[in-house]
This record gives C-alpha cells, structure tokens and sequence, in this order.
C-alpha cells in the first residue's frame, strides 16, 4: 500500500470505510424521513373516531375495553409498511410495533395507539405531530451527515498530498544527505506536521458544534460516534491524522539522527 492509498484510507481502511459508513446512514436517514412523511399523509386520511354507549351518548375510550377500532387497525397497518416497511428496519432496528412507536414517538403516544380502543381526534393530533417531528429530526440529520460527507472529503484531500510527501520522505535514506540538506528536511518535516495539526483543530472544532445538535440519542454525543458506532473507530479524522503525525515524528528523529552524526 503506497502512502496516498494509505491516508486516502486510514492504514486500515479507515477514511474510505468512514465515507461509506456516512453514504449509508444518510440514504438510510433519507429513506427513513420518506417513510415519516408517507406515513404521516396515510393517517391524514383516516378520520378520527368516537365511541358511542348506548343511548347515543359518547364515552371515553379508557371507560371502554373493546378490541382496537378500525382507525387504530389503519394506523398500524400504514406505519408497518412505511417507518418499519424501510429496506433497513430489520439489520438496524428490528423492534417490534409497540418499541418501534415508543422509541420514535414517546410512550404515551404508543399506549395510546396499541391499548388504547379509538383513534379519536386528540390520538390523531397527537400522532400527525409525532410523525412531522420525526421528519423534522431526519431532516436535520440528513443536512448533518452532508457537512460529515463534504468534511471526510475535504479532508482526505488535505491529507494525500501530506501522505505521499512523508512516505517520499521515509523511503529516502539520509546517511550520505549533507547537514544543510537534513536541516532542510527537518523543516519540512515540521511544516507538515503543523498541517496535520491544523487539520486536527478544524476537525475538533468541527466536532465541538455539532455537539449541540439536539437531535442525536445520548449515547452518541457528536455525529462521528453517531455515524461510526458500528465501526472499530469513532473519530476517523483524528486517528488517521494522529497516525500520520506519528510517521512524520517517526522520519524526523531519523533526520536529526543523521544530523548528530554530521558535520555541518
């Protein structure tokens, strides 16, 4: 593996896995805030019920026990085949109707839509505002994993040139090269690792605002463990940098070797 091959991709693939990794989550997001949106247009066209006791008067629905009405059943039949009908729900979620309305929407609202015997009009307010704030949050991550697609590029960019420089420059051998040849090498030597470097603090500043984002699960407190939890990395940007930086070092010390070793 020749150096641009090796920063193009992280010494194990590592940048190259990352770009396919946030290719992935975003057509899955995608996929996701289509399902949202179908799913809210379907319980759009199911009419909101009452329950009716005898005598004509209506009751409420925890006064009734009765098997779910026909509106519930349609409720549950659109969101099996859009939010649980996505090409990936199994690999990635794999939950069941009442999980899956739990997670996505809240616990009240899944009560309401599994126990509960009439989708009345509060049941369908409520669901529409699930669904359009579970679009809303897709929408969010959509633009997200954009800005993480366009930065994992800009940096993989950045970092090939720097890459096939230090692997020129570990190839070389340094025993006959003169002291003011040596002296050069170590400068640049260090020009680059202040590029590395530079690209670190970029990618950590990067990193510190998309903390704030709202829309992440606790668990992932910024996107690249978000989009990577399944990876053997979290931060792919710094690992492969932070590696980098290390061969650079690594080529310096023989540089300063060879200067020891010479006259000037």
């Amino acid at each position: 593996m020749d150096g641009t091959d090796e920063v193009g991709v992280g010494t194990d693939g590592r940048l190259r896995r990352a770009m396919m990794a946030a290719r992935r989550e975003r057509r899955r997001t995608a996929d996701e805030l289509e399902a949202f949106r179908a799913f809210e247009d379907r319980v759009r066209a199911i009419d909101a019920e009452t329950t009716t006791a005898r005598g004509g008067s209506t009751v409420s629905v925890a006064a009734v026990r009765s098997q779910p009405t026909s509106g519930l059943r349609r409720v549950r039949q659109a969101y099996e085949t859009t939010v649980m009908g996505v090409p990936h729900y199994a690999e990635e979620y794999d939950d069941t109707y009442v999980e899956s309305l739990q997670g996505e929407f809240s616990p009240d609202i899944a009560s309401a839509l599994t126990e509960g015997t009439n989708f009345n009009e509060r049941c369908r307010q409520a669901t529409l505002s699930a669904a359009s704030e579970a679009q809303s949050t897709r929408e969010l991550l959509v633009g997200a994993l954009d800005s993480e697609r366009e930065s994992l590029q800009e940096v993989t960019e950045e970092l090939r040139p720097v890459a096939e420089e230090v692997a020129d420059l570990t190839a070389r051998s340094y025993a006959e090269e003169s002291f003011g040849s040596l002296d050069a090498y170590r400068a640049r030597l260090h020009v680059l690792e202040e590029h590395c470097d530079d690209i670190a603090a970029d990618r950590q500043a990067s990193l510190f605002e998309q903390r704030r984002a709202r829309w992440l699960p606790s668990s992932a407190p910024d996107i690249a463990c978000y989009v990577y939890q399944a990876e053997a990395f979290d931060y792919p940007v710094m690992s492969t940098v932070a590696e980098l930086t290390e061969r650079i070092r690594t080529v310096r010390a023989t540089v300063e070797r060879s200067m020891a070793r010479c006259r000037p």
